[in-house]
């Protein structure tokens, strides 16, 4: 399998992984508790606070290495699928008027 291949391969892979209704679930709930637990902590309470941010950063860069795998992913299909502009060249090249 070359690079590619294995960057298509692996971008519909995380694709999936993000789709599954139960990794979603997941995701939804970790942002969703982390969330209410910044609503509840106490206000002068700076450290708990900033652990909290930090995790809840640290989730949406998770969430953020699926998507740039599945973009990568996409990009590497498109390229195997559009003929590059030399291709079309030589294409046009070959044509008989």
């Amino acid at each position: 399998m070359n690079k590619t291949q294995l960057e298509i391969s692996r971008g519909q892979e995380a694709q999936d992984l993000l789709n599954n209704p139960l990794i979603r679930e997941f995701f939804d709930k970790a942002q969703e508790d982390l969330i209410g637990s910044m609503k509840t902590s106490a206000l002068g309470d700076n450290q708990t606070h900033n652990r909290l941010v930090i995790a809840l950063q640290v989730l949406g860069q998770i969430e953020k290495a699926f998507k740039d795998v599945i973009n990568t992913g996409k990009m590497a299909k498109m390229q195997v699928q559009e003929p590059t502009i030399i291709d079309k060249v030589k294409q046009f090249g070959q044509r008989r008027f």
